[in-house]
């Protein structure tokens, strides 16, 4: 429009640059001292008219020059603009279709992605993709709860984004978004959901307690300068009335605060259960939050978005100079013609306890076991298991781990001593004497549960598992069943019949050498060996004599007893993880010997699968495995 609109003073320009030098020539030769005239008929040109011929054609073309640079630099913003748009609302598309793979391609690797519900943000693209992955699996399409964009502006100045939104549930929320320079990358987010509790006056009064007790202690009160506070290098926006009105705020002059707003603005500070409507409504609210906050707290703006007439402030409390923990908050502002507020929106940061990671957790659980009911197996199996081994009475004999019996923590240190009966074999003098099937057992069921590390391809970059399964492998070192059977419960399922090597953790691949089924076999074996064999001169040669022992240690023995619990549920839970790991490796038939084996054998069928299955293929025999199942498919569907 711009362009269109200076097309006739454009072509007036033009016709001066090129027709205006004959113009000036012959009006400064009449000036000239008499009528001097060359042998073609022509009067020569003066210095002085040539020079000021030669100004006027640069001065011209210097200023179309500008011209055309402004409108450039106009459509580059416009681009820079719509580019930021772009990256947003494909984000908040990717989060609706739980697609995590496209959504961490709009991001800068550095980036910082701060959903504020959960506890920590996501620093980096794979922290972000595994978040944005779990996030995605713990809801089917039809539960999820889709978000609809109300609002949304871009900075291109500032290269920044806000948007409003709400969701399928009823609920709202503001983003706050910081682009890389060029504008096309996701470099910062903050995303504040509404929080559902109202805590209105309630809180209120808390800052009131909070604010007697500073004064009190003798704080100093902060010393408020008349300076706008807005982030460095924003003094042309320092006249937007969203950011007057915290700089008047912060000064406690709600006078002026309240002239930011327009006669009938409303404004919905969400702590509260209704919007504030009028500037009365509005006038008792600040004077009464005044009252309550410290003298020494000031709500700082981190970076702003100003486009449209809207803008979008982040935001954060400070005391004295210091950030205060879950002060962060995101504020949307509709700014009517005459320059005033119309319309504000308030979003803080959940307070001390952030729901995301409840949510998430009950989420995931819910839709797993709905879509896979059998997950409700090893669910309800470790909760029976918590119950039985740690709080309950009579079911297993000795006292439960609330009483802290002496005897059951000199058990558990002198097991872990004889940890994989290297130190009994070698006679180490640090070995305590223990009855040798307790140690057989302890062993035993330690080199089962560690090869269950064989299954780490179960958890990868394109598959996380709410319950990470390395953790879970380490942990069942310690805390065997207690560990195995909520991974198996709420695990992600598994989709890809063509995972590689590449695809896996340092950790993961070395755990696919068969190495891994050879030593843990083979420390079985000896386990079950030493039970028979071992300390024959404290515990006697002949099998029903220890046999007897061990059955009178068990009758008291709160530790000997939970370690043969744990030992059916291994051999119960064993088959789980096998069928997907076939998968995996491209084996669909589960029903091979070798499959059958690993599920339905205790220990050795575990042991021999780690052995002898079939390796995951690298980089480019995949591609190769793909192409093939390609034509494959290609050709079925041609006949």
């Amino acid at each position: 429009m711009l362009l269109s609109s200076t097309c006739p003073n454009l072509l007036l320009l033009l016709h001066l640059c090129c027709f205006g030098g004959a113009f000036v020539t012959q009006h400064g030769a009449l000036k000239g001292k008499g009528n001097i005239v060359t042998s073609n008929g022509e009067r020569p040109l003066s210095s002085s008219t040539r020079d000021f011929r030669h100004v006027t054609r640069m001065q011209t073309l210097s200023f179309l020059d500008g011209l055309f640079n402004r409108q450039e630099a106009d459509t580059n913003e416009e681009k820079s603009s719509q580019q930021s748009i772009n990256s947003a609302t494909k984000f908040i598309e990717f989060l609706n279709e739980g697609d995590a793979a496209s959504a961490i391609k709009l991001f800068s690797e550095n980036c910082t992605v701060d959903f504020a519900d959960f506890s920590e943000p996501c620093i980096g693209l794979e922290a972000l993709e595994r978040r944005l992955r779990l996030m995605a699996n713990s809801k089917t399409t039809a539960d999820r709860d889709m978000i609809a964009i109300d609002r949304v502006i871009a900075d291109d100045r500032r290269n920044t984004v806000g948007v409003k939104f709400r969701m399928k549930s009823g609920a709202r929320g503001s983003a706050f978004f910081a682009m890389t320079d060029s504008g096309d990358e996701i470099e910062d987010i903050l995303w504040i959901n509404e929080s559902s509790s109202k805590p209105g006056a309630k809180s209120l009064n808390l800052l009131r307690q909070a604010s007697k007790i500073i004064e009190i202690t003798g704080a100093p009160d902060r010393v408020v300068s008349n300076s706008m506070v807005v982030p460095a290098g924003t003094t042309s926006n320092a006249n937007i009335a969203p950011l007057k009105y915290f700089e008047a705020w912060n000064r406690r002059d709600m006078d002026d605060a309240i002239r930011q707003f327009a006669s009938d603005a409303t404004y919905d500070d969400t702590a509260f259960p209704e919007p504030f409507v009028g500037q009365d409504a509005l006038r008792k609210h600040l004077l009464l939050c005044a009252e309550c906050f410290p003298p020494s707290f000031s709500f700082e703006v981190e970076d702003f978005v100003e486009s449209d007439g809207a803008v979008c402030i982040k935001w954060h409390v400070e005391n004295n100079g210091e950030e205060l923990p879950f002060t962060q908050g995101c504020s949307f502002y509709e700014i009517s013609r005459e320059g005033l507020i119309s319309d504000g929106i308030d979003f803080l940061v959940p307070s001390v306890v952030q729901p995301g990671g409840a949510r998430l957790l009950t989420d995931t659980v819910r839709t797993q076991i709905t879509e896979e009911p059998v997950r409700l197996v090893p669910l309800a199996v470790w909760i029976a298991y918590i119950w039985i081994v740690f709080f309950s009475d009579g079911i297993l004999p000795g006292a439960n781990a609330l009483q802290l019996e002496q005897r059951t923590w000199e058990e558990v240190l002198q097991l872990s001593l004889n940890f994989f009966l290297v130190s009994p074999i070698l006679n180490l003098p640090l070995s305590p004497t223990i009855h040798p099937m307790l140690e057989g057992v302890f062993n035993l069921l330690l080199s089962w549960a560690a090869m269950f590390a064989g299954f780490l391809s179960d958890d990868r970059k394109d598959k996380p598992n709410l319950f990470p399964m390395l953790p879970a492998v380490v942990g069942m070192q310690f805390l065997t069943s207690a560990f195995l059977l909520p991974y198996l419960a709420i695990r992600s399922r598994e989709t890809r019949s063509n995972v590689a090597m590449p695809d896996l953790s340092t950790v993961a691949r070395a755990c696919e050498s068969p190495l891994l089924g050879i030593v843990m076999g083979a420390v079985g074996s000896l386990s079950i060996a030493w039970g028979y064999l071992g300390r024959q001169q404290e515990y006697g040669s002949l099998f029903s004599e220890r046999y007897n022992s061990f059955v009178e240690l068990l009758s008291i023995d709160r530790v000997g007893s939970s370690f043969l619990v744990d030992l059916v549920i291994f051999g119960l839970f064993q088959f789980w993880l096998v069928e997907d790991d076939l998968r995996r490796r491209g084996i669909e038939n589960t029903n091979t010997p070798l499959a059958v084996t690993a599920k339905y054998v205790p220990f050795f069928g575990l042991a021999s699968y780690l052995m002898f299955r079939p390796a995951l293929p690298d980089e480019s025999k995949r591609q190769q495995m793909t192409a093939s199942i390609n034509s494959d498919k290609n050709q079925a569907a041609s006949v």
